[in-house]
Parts: C-alpha cells; sequence; structure tokens
C-alpha cells in the first residue's frame, strides 16, 4: 500500500529513524505457523493505584503497551526499521504542503461491544485530547489540528493548522486510540485485538481475544495478562521463574545472567528512551538559567553510563535526541562535567542550600542510582542535592512534573518531532520540565514542512542547542532498553519501542 506523504520515504525514514534504533544484539525468534490459544503474561512497569482507562492519561511503559492491547491507532509503527504501517486507517495521503490528510478506514473494524468503528469515532477520539481539560501527552499533537471533516462513514479529511510531512507517524502516539463516539465512561472499550476482563488499578490487567479483531492474522493468544512489576528484581524473578513470558524494562547489569538460563531470550534496543531529571525552568529555584547549567555540569556522564548501565547506552546532550540518530546534533557544544564552571554558575545564581531532587523506582531504578551519583558528583562542585524518595504509587500523579527537581522517563517515540513536540514544546501538557521557547518552538514547525532532507537537519539541529543549552531537561545518558522473551514465544518481531512497538500481545503465539 503506498501512502503518500509529500517526502520521499527514504527521507522519511531517516527523519524517523530517530528515537528508536534497533540494535543487532537481539536474537532470532522462531517464525513458525502461528496456532492459537495460551495465555501470555507481560510484565512491565509505570502502573499505579490511580490509573484509569482515559486515554488522556496514559503516560507510561504500562499504560503504552496496555493501549496497544486494547486499543488501536490510526496508523501504527513496526519492525525495526520504523516502518508505518495501517491501524484503522488503511491509506492516507497528504497535500497542500502537508496541511491536508485524507486518511480511509479499514471496512469491518468493530469496537468491542460489537459498534462498527466510524469516522466520527475517529473526530471525538481525536478532539478529546485538546479539551480544555486536558492533560494529555498528545494534547500537543491534536492542538495541531485545525478541523476534522467526516467524507463518510470511512472516509476523514483533516486539516492542519500548520503544514507536518510527519503527521501520519505522530497519529501512532499511543495515546491517540481510537474510542466510540460520545464515550464519557471510560471503561476500555476499544477496536484492539483484546477487550478486558478484569482490571485492578496498579495490579493486573486481563484480557481475553475480541473474536470480532478486524486484523485476520494477528490476536493468538487466547488471553493477555499484563502484570504491574514496577519493582525490577520482581520482574526480573517473574521472568526468570515463568510467570511471565516477556519482561520488558530489565537492569542492564544482571541481563547477562538471564541471557545464560536456558529457554531464557533478550532483546537489547540502542533506543532513545532516557531516564533524565527535570528542572522546572518555571518556578524558583530553576527559573534560573545560570542555576539550570551549573546542573547539567554538575553531573558526570560517563560515571553513570559506566556505573548505572554498565556501559550498555551512550552520552546524552540535554536533549531527546540519541548520539546514533540521524538527526543527533553533533556539532553543538556537549555538556559535559566540569564541577568547576559550575560551582562559578552556582555562585552566580545566588541560590544557597541543598536542592530537594524527588526520585523513585516509578520511574526505573537508574532513576535512583542516578540521582545518589548526582550528589555525589555535584557535591564536588559544591552543590548540595538532598535526595527524596518518593513511594512508585502515585508519583506520576504527585511529583512528576509537578515537582520543581525530578526524574523523568521518556520512552521512545517514531519521530523526533513527536518527541520534541510532545515533550518540550510551550503548549504540550506532556512538557514536565515547564519550558517554554518560542524559537525553539518555531524551528520544530519550520522543520515539520521542510522537504529538503539536509535543511530539515540543520533547523532540529537548531532546535536541540537550544534545548541544550537553555532547557530545563539533564538526559546525561541514553540507556539500551533489555528485554526478556521466553523461548517458547514465537513471532516476536522487535521494533524500536519496547515490546514490540508497544503490540506485542496481538503479534505472537506459542510454539
Amino acid at each position: 500500500m503506498e501512502h503518500r506523504t509529500g517526502i520521499s520515504r527514504r527521507s522519511f525514514i531517516a527523519s524517523t529513524a530517530a528515537l528508536g534504533l534497533f540494535a543487532a544484539t537481539a536474537p532470532a525468534f522462531a517464525q513458525g505457523t502461528p496456532k492459537r490459544g495460551g495465555t501470555l503474561a507481560i510484565g512491565i512497569e509505570g502502573a499505579s493505584t490511580g490509573d484509569t482507562l482515559d486515554p488522556r492519561t496514559f503516560n507510561s511503559p504500562y499504560w503504552a503497551v496496555a493501549a496497544g492491547s486494547i486499543f488501536n491507532t490510526l496508523v501504527e509503527v513496526q519492525g525495526p526499521a520504523n516502518d508505518l504501517k495501517p491501524g484503522l486507517a488503511k491509506s492516507w495521503e497528504g497535500s497542500n504542503g502537508g496541511k491536508t490528510w485524507v486518511f480511509d478506514l479499514v471496512e469491518g473494524a468493530t469496537f468491542h461491544n460489537g459498534k462498527p468503528v466510524t469516522t466520527a469515532d475517529v473526530i471525538y477520539s481525536l478532539q478529546i485530547h485538546n479539551a480544555e481539560d486536558s492533560r494529555s501527552n498528545s494534547r500537543a499533537i491534536a492542538a495541531g489540528i485545525a478541523g476534522m471533516t467526516a467524507d463518510s462513514a470511512t472516509r476523514l479529511t483533516i486539516d492542519l493548522a500548520e503544514g507536518n510531512y510527519f503527521f501520519p507517524a505522530m497519529l501512532s502516539n499511543y495515546p491517540l486510540c481510537i474510542i466510540p463516539e460520545g464515550t464519557t465512561v471510560f471503561d476500555g472499550v476499544g477496536s484492539g485485538p483484546y477487550k478486558i476482563s478484569r482490571f485492578s488499578p496498579g495490579e493486573v490487567l486481563e484480557l481475553t481475544r475480541h473474536d470480532g479483531y478486524f486484523k485476520t492474522d494477528a490476536a493468538w493468544v487466547d488471553q493477555v495478562v499484563i502484570l504491574a512489576a514496577n519493582d525490577p528484581a520482581a520482574r526480573a524473578s517473574a521472568f526468570q521463574s515463568g510467570q511471565v513470558q516477556i519482561a520488558s524494562m530489565l537492569d542492564t547489569r544482571t541481563a547477562e545472567l538471564i541471557k545464560a538460563m536456558p529457554g531464557k531470550g533478550l532483546v537489547t534496543l540502542s533506543s532513545s528512551q532516557f531516564v533524565g531529571f527535570n528542572m522546572r525552568a518555571d518556578i524558583a529555584p530553576f527559573d534560573n538559567a545560570d542555576l539550570r547549567m551549573a546542573m547539567k555540569l554538575a553531573i558526570d556522564r560517563e560515571d553513570v553510563l559506566r556505573r548505572v548501565y554498565g556501559g550498555m547506552g551512550r552520552i546524552g546532550n540535554d536533549t531527546p535526541i540519541p548520539p546514533n540518530d540521524p538527526l543527533f546534533a553533533a556539532d553543538i557544544v556537549q555538556n559535559s562535567y566540569n564541577p568547576e564552571k559550575a560551582a562559578e554558575l552556582f555562585k552566580k545564581s545566588g541560590i544557597t542550600g541543598p536542592l530537594q531532587l524527588h526520585t523513585s523506582d516509578a520511574a526505573t531504578v537508574p532513576a535512583v542510582d542516578m540521582a545518589a551519583l548526582f550528589k555525589e558528583h555535584a557535591a564536588k562542585a559544591g552543590i548540595e542535592i538532598e535526595i527524596i524518595r518518593e513511594p512508585a504509587d502515585g508519583y506520576w500523579a504527585n511529583v512528576w512534573a509537578q515537582a520543581p527537581f525530578h526524574a523523568t522517563v521518556w520512552g521512545a517515540r517514531p519521530t523526533a518531532d513527536m518527541i520534541l513536540t510532545t515533550a518540550y514544546s510551550a503548549a504540550s501538557p506532556g512538557n514536565d520540565t515547564h519550558w517554554g521557547n518560542a524559537e525553539f518552538d518555531a524551528a520544530i514547525a519550520a522543520a515539520r514542512v521542510e522537504p529538503d532532507e539536509a535543511k530539515r537537519k540543520t533547523i532540529y539541529a537548531q532546535a536541540q542547542a537550544l534545548l541544550s543549552s537553555d532547557g530545563g531537561a539533564i538526559i546525561p545518558v541514553f540507556g539500551d532498553v533489555v528485554e526478556g522473551v521466553a523461548a517458547e514465544v514465537e513471532g516476536y518481531v522487535p521494533g524500536t519501542q519496547p515490546l514490540a512497538n508497544y503490540r506485542a500481545a496481538e503479534q505472537v503465539w506459542f510454539a
């Protein structure tokens, strides 16, 4: 199927390789004849007792996997090449410099309640992310939509306020899943491969096959259990014991031990996922640019890579674009450990007293270990950090994006523009540093409509330079993502994001 975008596929993939490059260390998974049956158990972090089934609240690895099992987006990203594939849209075509997009829906797609999926459902599902009370991390994407028209029950025209050649890829963002029109009580009714049989927030999500699923070559297992395995040791133990057949976000330092176990395979993604620290740039004390730069120079990135990730990863420069990405701005100044300069800037900022850094296992174990190292590194610059270790439950609701100085984790996205927009544009509720820069916003807007690959890369480099020098994010390292897949699981095709781009549940079967 040809999906016309106004930009060549080669050029598009060069841009969308951002945020998820697949490491060559993945094993070759068996690809025999698919067969139905069995229960697939997945262990993943990021769940909380306060979780809901409202897609606007989906903002963790747990909910990315849940969304990919229960719902569909219009467009999907598959495989290590970041290929765009049909989801609920079987085709799409852009025109008017990327400002107008026409989507044709697949025939025969139904929700779990039997209702056919129509363009009215799509319009409603996208609109709610830009509602006045929305805190969706996809709000900036939805806000770019100027209007939507249902040309028929299966054809939709979307007009954007500004051109964006990468708009179809942005619609693959997991919170932008399609739900029935008019939904106000969010009960998890989607069109995806599995429907909910039991949901216990912060504990487990049990699913059964949606027999009316429109993809006839998917959803092989009878049931899926998504366990809230926030503790990394418990997650690894569950995989080793066979309680779960797939476990993601495993500790890189214990990966080799698991790899040596019979019947256990490992996948390593050298992706753009990162753990970092947010300095809220809109409130004291981090509304002070000198203080923000002092902190960026007060962390020893090489030490973090060695001691937290066992050397499995790449050094970051306080932007979400890793150095193994084709859009990485290699020519801008690298923020490196410089305690003397950090001390100078800290003194210039006029800030005194300890800085409270909130961290938690909810943001992964590396976030806790990294905070301890940061405290050690910063002390050599005369900067005192007081670590506040928060409980995992409630961290994303009560601490993330709210505390002045706190740990964060962002998963890979299929395009550079998506992560730059959702995480750092001024209008995005997902902007967890609350940093706003008009020059940055203008740069990424210009990059979306630039068809020339070299010029587009230059514009993205300008955006990265602004983030690195002035932004509120400290991104010291891009640690490799390690996930375990049992040998009895067949059909697993690793993607650029964890859990086969979050759609492992519909992909695999048992030997």
